[in-house]
């Protein structure tokens, strides 16, 4: 039986499993569901509409499914919050619901979320993202698994940061930061790719290498971003990470950070 403090609040239509622990003063609402072994440390609030996974570690103010900063958004109707397995959620993080009936904003598993980061209605998050403290993302980003998130950074709605994308410190976005690169500034553009975690998560040095030349062709020639693409696919082999550059590049709809400047895809 889940442990739960005396002083918490349960709503109705509630299913805690066996392990979950629910701390003093916490606020859980109606139709909430969570998962073994995730822990509520304290004073959280969880909204209706929201299910969270397993192994999750909340801590004090953290506010999940909440209402969206969104004016059109009816709060008599159904949207939903869905949280994953393993993430670390610290104190002040908010998470909100989807803003339009039956819509759902979506995080993945193994998260870590710093102090005061926020999730705005419809995003997605992937697995093993890391948010550190104060960054922002507005309502539908997308941002791809292993990113990082710099702290006191701002996301701009329907912008997408790759998978094993950097966000540098107090930047700003409005268009789309491919994967594995590094962004900084305010639309400052693509300042080196992400080495660093690409190491760390085992990549060969031939994949590195091949990355790195991506890089150099798309974001140091001074080539419009067609004939970058275009050079990518004709003299670099085709690793799927190629790939998935070139299909995130070609697929953007708010354009793409480029090498110094901001740039249409």
């Amino acid at each position: 039986m889940a442990q739960i403090h005396q002083t918490a609040i349960i709503g109705n239509d509630v299913e805690l499993a066996d392990s979950v622990f629910v701390g003093p003063y916490c606020i859980i609402e109606d139709h909430v569901k969570i998962g073994e072994n995730t822990r509520l440390i304290a004073q959280c609030h969880i909204y209706s509409n929201t299910t969270i996974g397993a192994g999750n570690t909340i801590f004090p103010f953290a506010t999940l499914g909440g209402a969206p900063n969104d004016i059109s958004y009816d709060p008599t109707q159904d949207s939903y919050t869905r949280i994953g397995d393993c993430n670390i959620i610290r104190e002040g993080c908010s998470i909100h619901r989807g803003a339009h009936p039956g819509t759902e904003t979506v995080v993945g598993s193994h998260c870590f979320f710093m102090g005061n980061s926020h999730m705005a209605h419809n995003t997605v998050i992937g697995d093993y993202v890391i948010m550190a403290l104060g960054a922002l993302a507005a309502g539908y980003v997308q941002i791809g698994a292993h990113a990082f998130i710099s702290g006191n950074t701002c996301i701009h709605q329907f912008v997408r940061v790759g998978r094993y994308a950097m966000l540098s410190g107090g930047s700003a976005i409005s268009m789309d930061l491919p994967p594995f690169m590094i962004g900084d500034g305010r639309n400052g553009g693509v300042r080196s790719f992400n080495k660093v975690a690409l190491e760390r998560a085992g990549y060969s040095r031939e994949d590195i290498r091949t990355i790195h030349k991506m890089y150099d062709i798309a974001f140091r020639r001074g080539l419009n971003m067609k004939n970058a693409l275009e050079e990518i696919e004709t003299t670099l082999p085709q690793i799927p990470e190629v790939k998935e550059f070139i299909e995130f590049v070609r697929s953007a709809k708010r354009g793409v950070l480029s090498g110094g400047s901001s740039r249409r895809a």
